[in-house]
């Protein structure tokens, strides 16, 4: 995990990995910057500098149903014929509640520009104009004061708002004589003048306590996700509830906040789904999985023939209890792994030495880990199909090793699985930190096909083992062994009392 967030605890799937800082990097270490605004419904790209006029909404006929929020379509109040060209006027209606416009008394004349009419009636409202009004005065009073630079005022760049929140923080400079006249300048803003009655919001606010008071029957009420599609008024009966259009979505490209380099970056088109570039976590560091231990196979051949149980850890209070920790190596390259756990004891005196266990007192019992350090094997392409062509048969066992004695309970393709021995000491959620330690060589410049760094087609098979390597021009010769320690926290479920 990152620096900027030690103490916090992500999934693989959320964390991402930077090669030029050879970190770990997790979202409070990113930075994200928006590539593009699109409409989830119809896919159209919509450029930067028309989201603000649009009000982040879809300019096109994308409308949310406002009972049950999906996608409405055009329907004509006519069914078409031969000799009857108008068959308006059209109104629009959700296919899943069957909810249509006409409840509500809107029908348009034309079933184009609908996302245009709808935006009038918005912008005529006395909430949206007052707003605006408010806005305005405050803008211009802020370019008077001259006190904020222009991204402040407004956010149609996208790193408007990085801007902002990297100088939130930042100290505060001591007064000078322009900065005190800049604050006289906004104690001595003017007057604002509302553009509406007071008493008339107060009146209507009265009135909908009233009704509400009254209230018998809550089947034509709003609900309070219906009431938020409408904020400026966020109305209680259904018979005020109209469509709204659908908002923008957005493709993000995120940035490394130590070296600015781009760690995740989509294709800009909505319609695309590849990633220009994707360097996460799963595909740099191994991937952890917790497994029981089977029992020995039964030597009966009747009772070899049933189908065994699904092995499960069992924890009991002054019980010692095994299980298997499997390590899966995503890179073309050996990987060298050594497991370390924190004690809390001042008085033991464990430590870890070459091929010995190392055991650990935590808060819920005792830890130790039978296989201090281990490798794991290359990724291989071709290793993956042995399991389908070869598999193992129920039942059977395959002969203990000799590294099987040092802790290491099987080694196969990618992965290894080491033997990790608990014991818990009271009742509870037993689970314990675990420090990873990971070492291997690397190319400088190696990049992952699984990354979506490069393409397949810039990749050759090699004849001897059939992995794939990068071409020259793309991979260098000049090996560096890399290493890299993170924390994780392992948990094994509840401790029953025996």
């Amino acid at each position: 995990m990152g620096s900027k967030a030690s103490s916090a605890l992500h999934p693989l799937s959320r964390l991402y990995f930077c090669e030029d800082c050879h970190d770990i990097k997790c979202s409070a270490c990113v930075q994200d910057e928006i590539i593009s605004y699109y409409c989830p419904n119809c896919l159209f790209e919509v450029p930067t500098a028309s989201v603000k006029s649009e009000k982040n909404r879809c300019a096109r006929n994308c409308f949310a149903c406002p009972s049950c929020f999906s996608t409405l379509a055009v329907v004509a109040s006519k069914e078409p014929t031969a000799s009857q060209t108008n068959i308006g006027p059209y109104f629009l209606a959700c296919n899943v509640c069957r909810w249509t416009s006409r409840d509500i008394d809107m029908t348009f004349e034309k079933p184009t520009s609908l996302a245009l009419q709808l935006q009038k009636q918005e912008d005529e409202q006395a909430d949206v104009q007052e707003f605006d009004h408010l806005k305005e005065h405050f803008e211009k009073q802020l370019r008077i004061g001259a006190t904020l630079p222009s991204s402040f005022l407004s956010f149609s760049s996208s790193g408007a708002f990085s801007k902002m929140g990297g100088h939130l923080f930042d100290p505060i400079p001591a007064a000078s004589t322009s900065t005190s006249l800049a604050a006289a300048h906004l104690d001595d803003m003017g007057e604002y003048t509302s553009l509406g009655n007071p008493m008339d919001a107060a009146q209507e606010e009265h009135d909908v306590v009233a009704a509400l008071t009254d209230l018998r029957d809550t089947s034509g009420m709003a609900t309070l996700a219906q009431r938020f599609t409408q904020v400026h008024d966020q109305p209680y009966h259904l018979q005020r509830i109209q469509p709204q259009r659908i908002h923008l979505a957005i493709k993000r490209a995120k940035r490394c906040r130590t070296c600015r380099h781009i760690l995740v970056k989509p294709e800009q088109k909505a319609q695309a789904t590849r990633f220009k570039i994707k360097l996460v976590a799963m595909n740099y560091i191994p991937t952890i999985s917790i497994a029981a231990i089977a029992p020995p196979a039964p030597t009966t051949a009747s009772i070899a023939a049933l189908v065994a149980p699904e092995p499960k850890i069992t924890l009991a209070i002054g019980k010692t209890t095994q299980f298997a920790l499997k390590f899966v190596n995503p890179l073309y390259e050996e990987m060298s792994i050594s497991l370390a756990t924190p004690r809390l004891d001042a008085d033991n005196t464990d430590n870890v030495k070459d091929g010995m266990p190392i055991a650990a007192t935590t808060a819920c019992g005792r830890v130790t880990i039978l296989a201090p350090h281990f490798s794991v094997s290359a990724y291989n392409e071709t290793i993956e199909y042995d399991d389908d062509m070869y598999p193992v048969h129920q039942g059977a066992t395959r002969k203990p090793t000799a590294k099987a004695v040092n802790g290491v309970h099987e080694r196969r393709n990618n992965y290894t699985s080491v033997l990790i021995e608990v014991l818990p000491e009271r009742a509870g959620e037993f689970k314990f930190p675990l420090f990873v330690t990971c070492h291997y060589k690397s190319d400088e410049d190696r990049m992952d096909v699984s990354s979506g760094d490069i393409e397949e087609e810039f990749m050759e098979v090699d004849s001897m083992d059939g992995s794939r390597k990068g071409n020259s021009s793309i991979r260098m010769d000049d090996d560096r062994t890399r290493h890299y320690s993170f924390w994780t926290v392992i948990g094994l479920g509840d401790v029953t009392e025996i």
